[in-house]
């Protein structure tokens, strides 16, 4: 039996469950990061800035987290490649076509001219909305997961170490080149060494000590925050766009620390188990959560309304209850669970 094999049938309280009880948490740290966004954005004096830069930056691990729970979770197995394209085709293509169909029409509805080319060529480069980058990666994810099985069934640790190691820094190397960006098949390649990295985390037999994943984390991001600090007199809006940037080394090694810490702190915790019970939420969280805080802004509610290190939190865990609420109304709804699920 497979090391992967092992611990997927420890799921109700090993380390399959702290997968779960991550992804709720990365689902948190992604509203985080948007709500963070806008406080950036608006801020009105230097204080404010960093205030908003260090609550985005260390939120901003979120999305490596998310690519490396799919790797943990899909390239030990072993099933004919046609057999897996089709159930993640089957699960896909519902939140893809709608959700894309939905944010283009709101898209459309916001801007003062739009023209039916325009919003083609944002499906063509996979970004219908701003968060929906991540959905129209998944598709070129998918397809090279059946190769990158291949690999884990016959490489060495050692090997994929070293190809997870070539595959990351190709893809910090888009981080200014910006060489995935036109086609949405395309985005997934500076993902590839992420999502080859979450099995390689969940299948090491020994990892760090916590109080070393911890600073990791720390400096990490307090690395992307200086960082964005520093640059931004220098490169403007350049110097957010490449410190946050997911593929950034600093970035996706606070994503590996917080990923390795939910692996040894989440298994056997009372919270955590509770807190996995909403994992099923946390897809649609990530989905529909734009639509709660452009609806809270148009109120007049924003992370500004307070101190942002204070405003950015208390909006964030609004906007995430808000949305959990939504989602949870629509998985009831016939037929709308596609959309959510």
């Amino acid at each position: 039996m497979s090391v992967t094999e092992k611990r997927l049938t420890h799921a109700s309280s090993g380390p399959e469950a702290a997968l779960e009880s991550l992804r709720v948490l990365a689902a948190a740290a992604v509203v985080c990061v948007h709500v963070a966004a806008t406080a950036l954005i608006a801020a009105p004096d230097a204080v404010s800035w960093w205030s908003a830069n260090l609550w985005d930056s260390f939120a901003h691990g979120c999305v490596p987290v998310f690519v490396m729970l799919s790797g943990a979770l899909l390239l030990g197995r072993r099933e004919p490649a046609p057999h897996f394209w089709r159930k993640r085709a089957a699960r896909l293509v519902w939140p893809l076509v709608g959700w894309s169909l939905i944010y283009l029409g709101l898209q459309a509805w916001q801007a003062a001219h739009w023209s039916l080319p325009g919003l083609l060529a944002l499906l063509v480069r996979g970004t219908p909305y701003y968060h929906l980058w991540y959905l129209w990666m998944l598709p070129g994810l998918y397809l090279t997961t059946p190769a990158l099985r291949l690999c884990v069934a016959r490489c060495s640790r050692r090997q994929l170490w070293w190809l997870c190691a070539g595959l990351s820094v190709l893809a910090a190397l888009e981080v200014p080149l910006g060489w995935s960006k036109q086609f949405f098949l395309s985005s997934s390649l500076a993902y590839l060494g992420c999502y080859l990295l979450g099995w390689l985390l969940f299948t090491q037999p020994t990892q760090p000590p916590v109080r070393w994943l911890w600073a990791g984390f720390l400096l990490a991001g307090a690395g992307v925050a200086v960082g964005a600090g520093l640059l931004r007199p220098l490169l403007g809006a350049q110097a957010i766009e490449w410190m946050y940037a997911y593929p950034n080394p600093l970035v996706l090694g606070m994503g590996a620390c917080a990923f390795m810490l939910g692996l040894r702190l989440l298994p056997g915790k009372a919270w955590a188990g509770w807190l996995a019970q909403f994992a099923p939420l946390s897809f649609g969280i990530y989905l529909v959560h734009p639509l709660c805080l452009l609806g809270l802004s148009k109120a007049g509610l924003t992370a500004l309304h307070w101190h942002p290190a204070l405003g950015i939190p208390l909006l964030s865990g609004l906007v995430l209850l808000l949305s959990a609420a939504g989602v949870a109304l629509l998985a009831r709804l016939p037929g709308m669970w596609r959309l959510v699920r």
